[in-house]
């Protein structure tokens, strides 16, 4: 679903959480609406829509409207970036992951899907 949507003209970020809308308890426009702004590095080549997306759904699946809930979601989100950072020497914006790392959209919205599968079905992450 995540390549139809990004084929479709749907940038990163939508590509990667709209697929998980059922386990995240949102619609599809509503997360296509959130994510919207945050494709092409949020339009400068900076934090890759991959990486903001995971930071988005970390904060669905692991916040509360209690300012204290950010800590928790703060650290998932360190943790989901780092793991998608990794495999590219560090990088994690967009103009460095699809320059110097020489990476399609594609392929880091399929690592990004796999990386928030993975992060949903691991309960363990939550510690």
């Amino acid at each position: 679903m995540a390549m139809r949507l990004r084929q479709e003209g749907y940038n990163c970020s939508q590509s990667v959480l709209i697929p998980f809308s059922d386990e995240l308890h949102y619609d599809a426009e509503s997360l296509a609406i959130i994510t919207s702004a945050l494709g092409s590095g949020v339009g400068q080549g900076e934090l890759c829509g991959v990486a903001n997306a995971l930071a988005i759904g970390e904060g669905i699946i692991n916040s509360d409207s209690n300012p204290e809930g950010k800590k928790k979601a703060m650290a998932g989100a360190r943790k989901l970036c780092e793991t998608f950072k990794e495999p590219h020497g560090g990088c994690i914006r967009c103009v460095d992951l699809k320059g110097k790392c020489g990476k399609t959209c594609h392929e880091l919205v399929a690592q990004g899907v796999s990386i928030f599968y993975d992060r949903l079905n691991n309960p363990e992450a939550d510690d």
